[in-house]
């Protein structure tokens, strides 16, 4: 009698699911630095880190998230189309590969019909997190260039933004202020979150969107690909303008970056398209990068975290003068 084990090449696949959990675990965990992504951009961890010591802020911000987040999802089940294996099966595995990659559970994607190149998730720390796609983010953009987006949201569940970004997100959303006013306690969010205090979280904001742009391109793997997939934020996509040239797309706010326009930026939830496109980019070279995507050919200088994280910190900050590419 023939021995299986010689001719059925499955034999040697160990098929115990324990195992593979404690393989995936450890794998996943590697990647963790006090239960933080070591990806996640420094400043970042250090300005979430003051937003925890604001306890009544958080209180208040907890207590209206968890009350929105599931009529945000009753209004896009209304309004929009839930991705899923047999909905848009090509978006929801971009949203599974994604979602294994980081170790996250798979989010409910909805497209709900926008004429505005978008995306952002809802989520709170206790609450299955949605992330929201426009349709005309899901028409314009390639499929790597999608990818780059839905790890970038995946990238805010993965650091547990939730209920900063979700409030945030609230704030500065048309259709999150309508609700927003509806509901007790919502004007008293819109008067907290005021003056110096919203300025604050409008800088965690940008410092968050950074890590997340550092998901992004983890998830996608392609530099090429996140960075157009920016500048297609820039551009609305337009096809004629699918030629952009990044290079000068770049020098042109490095004019005005040691002026007072730049203040500007203050009170926006996302640094500058080309501040992010400088972030990624610096990544890119980064070592944890390459941690992550191991079968991607590292460049041959490569930088460290810490390193990467001070030249990213030097133009991420919005009163710092002056904007020097960090790129060779």
């Amino acid at each position: 009698m023939q021995n299986l084990s010689l001719t059925n090449p499955t034999t040697a696949i160990d098929l115990d699911f324990g195992h593979y959990l404690a393989s995936r675990e450890g794998e996943l965990s590697s990647h963790l630095v006090g239960g933080i992504p070591d990806y996640a951009f420094a400043l970042d961890q250090k300005l979430r880190q003051q937003l925890a010591i604001m306890g009544p802020v958080r209180a208040l911000a907890q207590s209206l998230v968890s009350m929105l987040v599931p009529i945000q999802k009753q209004i896009y089940q209304m309004e929009g189309v839930a991705v899923g294996s047999q909905q848009y099966p090509e978006i929801y595995e971009i949203g599974e590969d994604c979602a294994h990659r980081l170790g996250i559970g798979v989010p409910q994607i909805f497209v709900k019909y926008s004429p505005r190149i978008n995306g952002y998730t809802y989520a709170t720390d206790d609450v299955s997190p949605m992330i929201v796609l426009s349709s005309a983010l899901v028409e314009l953009m390639e499929a790597p260039e999608l990818k780059f987006v839905i790890g970038h949201e995946c990238g805010h569940i993965h650091n547990l933004h939730g209920v900063y970004n979700t409030a945030v997100e609230l704030i500065t959303n048309p259709l999150a202020g309508i609700i927003l006013h509806s509901v007790p306690g919502g004007e008293a969010m819109k008067m907290l979150l005021q003056g110096s205090i919203m300025l604050f979280f409008m800088s965690w904001s940008r410092c968050a969107e950074v890590t997340c742009d550092r998901a992004g391109l983890i998830c996608c793997g392609d530099l090429t690909a996140a960075q157009m997939a920016l500048a297609k934020l820039a551009t609305g996509g337009v096809s004629r303008l699918k030629g952009i040239n990044i290079e000068e797309y770049l020098k042109q706010i490095r004019s005005v970056q040691s002026t007072p326009v730049r203040l500007l930026e203050l009170t926006e939830s996302h640094p500058i398209t080309p501040k992010r496109i400088e972030a990624v980019r610096l990544f890119a070279d980064c070592d944890i990068f390459y941690g992550w995507r191991s079968e991607l050919q590292p460049p041959t200088l490569l930088r460290s975290k810490r390193e990467t994280d001070e030249l990213c910190e030097q133009f991420i900050r919005v009163l710092s003068q002056g904007y020097k590419s960090q790129m060779n």
